[in-house]
């Protein structure tokens, strides 16, 4: 009779192996960024970085945000602030309306005060950019059904379609201009003197494009690359409800 074992082996370790891979297949994916919490692209989480160069820990919070962008379910920017400059080194990135949506911000959300590195989560929770231990609870707070406003770059325009959440009225449209990837800089005083700073998404400015109240509305917005659309709810500094970015 004929021996039939090593064909039954070599089929059961193909299909071990073929199971293994399909566990490890999501844990590896969810390791991406550095972050053991499962992607889902359909709603990318928007991390709004406000750093300093007067901030001693806001260079590791810089590179957390080029780490987080590693995944396909974040959109980071980083918002150069001044709230430091008392201390004897002016930002040389930041704008005074930088500041002012962080202040914002931390009253939408009902807490004191900026600070520094501070993370704002798709307008809905705050804390700090420090290391990525403490980003991944906070990020791991979050819906992942897709967003309910849809935004899309048409030539021009921005078009936002669907419907308002329950119990919303309006939502404002922002566009936030960056320069894509990094940006480096060695500040010549203050807490980081003499070391390289390195920025990821390097905020330039923004503008609110208008209000959309449901159905399909068309915004002018010119952008090539380097711009995200915010579509935030009641104000320009709500909950995010719906997003896109061209790089």
């Amino acid at each position: 009779m004929r021996d039939n074992r090593p064909v039954m082996n070599s089929i059961a370790a193909r299909i071990f192996c073929a199971v293994m891979a399909l566990a490890l297949a999501p844990a590896a994916l969810a390791q991406r960024g550095g972050m053991n919490v499962p992607e889902h692209a359909v709603r990318p989480v928007v991390m709004e970085l406000f750093s300093s160069q007067g901030c001693g820990n806001c260079p590791a919070a810089n590179a957390n945000m080029e780490k987080l962008s590693e995944r396909s379910d974040v959109i980071a920017l980083t918002y150069p602030v001044n709230i430091w400059d008392y201390l004897g080194w002016d930002d040389t990135f930041a704008k005074p309306e930088f500041t002012e949506r962080q202040k914002r911000y931390n009253r939408a959300l009902g807490y004191r005060g900026p600070y520094t590195p501070q993370v704002v989560y798709s307008g809905y929770l705050h804390g700090p950019g420090t290391s990525i231990a403490r980003i991944e609870p906070n990020f791991a707070k979050r819906d992942i059904t897709p967003y309910p406003a849809g935004v899309a770059f048409e030539g021009d325009t921005v078009s936002i379609s669907g419907a308002l959440p329950a119990k919303v009225s309006k939502a404002s449209v922002v566009v936030v201009r960056f320069r894509p990837g990094q940006t480096k800089v060695t500040p010549a005083g203050g807490a980081n003197k003499g070391k390289a700073m390195t920025y990821w998404n390097l905020v330039t400015g923004f503008e609110t494009l208008g209000e959309w109240k449901g159905g399909t509305q068309k915004f002018a917005a010119k952008c090539d690359r380097g711009c995200v659309v915010l579509v935030q709810k009641e104000s320009t500094e709500g909950a995010i409800i719906g997003v896109a970015q061209k790089k």
